[in-house]
Formats: structure tokens, C-alpha cells, sequence
């Protein structure tokens, strides 16, 4: 994910997402006192950190905000600056994490960030050793979605093959029981786990224009292409989404561009704790 600009403006799929589990599960997570510390996974351009985790939390001592990505890293530093807050480039599922963040953080969050991560023993084990003990972690992110699918279509056309996509499905879209594999991840990792749960979710995008965009922002085979390609690119990848039994389209106008899309996914929700005694 690395078009900042265009995911700025079409976003609103992960943040309805976000939103729900901020509103049903952020109290799961809870603050002793003022002044602790925190640590957001993942923060894209930094809109939904700023605007929507940090006015619901207590005053806070430090908070590090962490992406893979430079480009976003820089748009969430001129656009979404806010003392206290820092934002870095990191990849959590680095082979080592720096000094300064071991044992450090009361709270880690994630929204629609780790199933980018293919590594995700090393990146839960990496979370674990961030935590302070008794910290706690709250996150969310994709464990199914149709659009891998369409993904994994697009990969076998000729023109496409050379852009492999394995890297960028959530590595539990295809498990039979993804749930219960996190948990026992967790629970060898040392979390106490008090909610690791699939959630079925749903999002009715209102025309073509918006569906397009907002797939286009998060596309991780877009930015290969070469400019003159993206238009074909595009033009299949909806061919493929217009044939796929769980994409829902209604016209309502007689025009196709105002068709709405509604597309489904589960999200997993997690809130775990690192024990006391470690």
C-alpha cells in the first residue's frame, strides 16, 4: 500500500471496519492510569490513528505510530503531526526490534495492517516482546475477503502471471479453521487471550467510481505496472469482480457507473494480554 494521496480519499471501508471495533471492543482494553504508553501497527497515512483511536484514549505518555512504508510515513508526518506522537518506519516482523521499544508500551494497536504480514509468528512474538507486562493488544485485520479472490484470478491471466500476489493474501484466507490457528499462535507466543474472533462484515460501496478508487489505493500489483497497463489491469480485475457470486451489484439508475457494490469479508478481532509474571 503505497499511494497515500489516493487512499486518503477512499478509505472508508476500513475505517467503518475500525470504527465498529473501537466501539465494541476498545474498553476490552484498558488503561491503568494516565501517561502510558502506546504503539499503533501499521498507521497507513495516520487519518485514523489522529482522528478516531486518540481522542477515545486517556492522555498518554508517548505514542509510536509505525508503517512499512516511507511514503506514508511522511504524508502522516506533514499531515496528521501531533505532539507526543511519533511516527517511524518499522516492520514488525523484522528479525530484530530496536532496543528502545522492548518492554515499553502499556498498549499496542493494529487496524487493517497484519494481514499484510507474511510472518506472522515473528510478528506476534515481536508484539509480545514490545509489551510491558501487562500490556495489552488490540487489533483488526483481514482473515477472508473476496477480493483475494479476485487477486488470485487476475494472477492466472497471461498478461498478469508475471505479478505474483501469494505475498499479499492474508496467509489465513484459506484455512479451514483460521480462528482456532490464531489462537493456539497466541497462546504458544504467551498471550492470555480474552477475544480472538472472526466477525463477518459487509460494505456497500455506493458507485463504481468508489469501489475502483478504493481497490486501486490498496492494490499491491498497481504500483508495478507500467502506466499504460493500469487502464487493462483495471478493466479485467472488475471483469472478475462482476462474475464472482459474493459481490452483490444493484443498478439503480439504468447506468452502470452508478451501480452500488456490496462486498464481504471477515475481519479478525483480537484483545490479549502479555501476563505479569514474564
Amino acid at each position: 500500500m503505497d499511494l497515500p494521496q489516493l487512499y486518503a480519499k477512499y478509505n472508508e471501508l476500513q475505517k467503518t471496519d475500525n470504527m465498529f471495533v473501537l466501539d465494541n471492543f476498545l474498553d476490552v482494553s484498558q488503561w491503568q492510569m494516565e501517561e502510558e504508553t502506546a504503539f499503533d501497527i501499521g498507521c497507513g497515512d495516520g487519518k485514523f490513528l489522529i482522528e478516531h483511536l486518540v481522542p477515545k484514549l486517556p492522555n498518554f505518555g508517548k505514542f509510536v505510530a509505525c508503517d512499512c512504508s516511507e511514503k506514508m510515513i511522511e504524508f502522516a508526518r506533514k499531515k496528521y503531526y501531533m505532539p507526543r506522537v511519533d511516527f517511524v518506519k518499522f516492520d514488525v516482523s523484522s528479525d530484530e526490534i530496536p532496543e528502545e521499544f522492548e518492554n515499553s508500551f502499556n498498549h499496542i494497536y493494529s487496524f487493517y495492517a497484519l494481514h499484510w504480514v507474511r510472518k506472522q509468528r515473528k510478528a506476534f512474538k515481536n508484539i509480545f516482546n514490545m509489551l510491558k507486562p501487562g500490556g495489552d493488544i488490540l487489533l483488526c485485520f483481514i482473515a477472508k475477503s473476496t477480493i483475494y479472490d479476485i487477486y488470485e484470478s487476475l494472477s492466472k491471466y497471461q498478461q498478469w502471471q508475471q505479478y505474483s500476489v501469494k505475498e499479499y493474501i492474508s496467509p489465513y484466507h484459506h484455512l479451514q479453521d483460521p480462528e482456532s490457528h490464531l489462537e493456539k499462535l497466541l497462546k504458544k507466543i504467551g498471550f492470555e487471550i480474552k477475544v480472538c474472533k472472526l466477525v463477518r462484515r459487509s460494505f456497500l460501496f455506493p458507485n463504481m467510481e468508489v469501489f475502483t478508487n478504493t481497490i486501486t489505493a490498496v492494490n499491491p500489483v498497481i504500483p508495478k505496472l507500467p502506466p499504460d497497463e493500469v487502464k487493462t489491469y483495471l478493466q479485467d480485475f472488475m471483469a472478475e469482480v462482476k462474475s464472482h457470486k459474493k459481490v452483490i451489484f444493484e443498478n439503480l439508475n439504468n447506468n452502470n457507473d452508478n451501480d452500488t457494490v456490496r462486498e464481504f469479508h471477515k475481519i479478525f478481532v483480537v484483545v490479549a494480554k502479555k501476563p505479569l509474571d514474564v
